[in-house]
């Protein structure tokens, strides 16, 4: 996509502006049991949704998750258990590092994969809809509101890359 190897190379921080921004819901807000409708590849970020994917014998491609909620550190026994491969990287508040654009970049090529960030991974959307193929299903958590499915168009890849022009380098 465009040039973005310069971006990817460093951490993105995310600049107050753009928080606002993502706080809005990009995608559809689902309750539970619409997840049996979902059909394709899943990729989830957060704790508690993968947990309720798993829950509901949903495997995702790339779960994501940090061991933590809103509510402090919680570790669900089949998030933990989840993932052929498990791949650990350390990623800060409000930050994309480049180890988080290399882990989802690697994990796109395997399936069951759990990726482990020591830090924060609220922000791991960005890189999976950036590396996700056109159609693919990504279902993430809005605090304090529910279940989030974005299924990957060619729009949502045009404003991940907006996103990523607007973190600071």
């Amino acid at each position: 996509m465009e040039n973005t190897h310069y971006e990817l190379d460093k951490p993105l921080l995310l600049k107050e502006e753009t928080r606002k921004k993502l706080q809005k819901i990009y995608g559809k807000l689902i309750s539970e049991d619409e997840l049996k409708n979902i059909e394709g590849e899943i990729f989830s970020v957060g704790d508690v949704v993968t947990h309720t994917l798993l829950n509901r014998g949903i495997k995702p491609k790339i779960a994501i998750v940090d061991y933590k909620t809103k509510r402090g550190e919680k570790i669900y026994e089949d998030v933990k258990k989840f993932g052929k491969k498990i791949i650990k990287v350390k990623n800060p508040r409000s930050q994309i590092t480049p180890e988080l654009w290399n882990a989802v970049r690697e994990a796109m090529q395997y399936d069951s994969v759990k990726i482990e960030v020591d830090g924060e991974e609220d922000l791991a959307v960005i890189p999976v809809v950036f590396f996700a193929n056109l159609g693919a299903n990504v279902i993430y958590g809005m605090p304090n509101t529910g279940l989030v499915w974005l299924k990957v168009s060619d729009e949502d890849k045009r404003k991940v890359m907006e996103i990523i022009k607007e973190m600071e380098v």
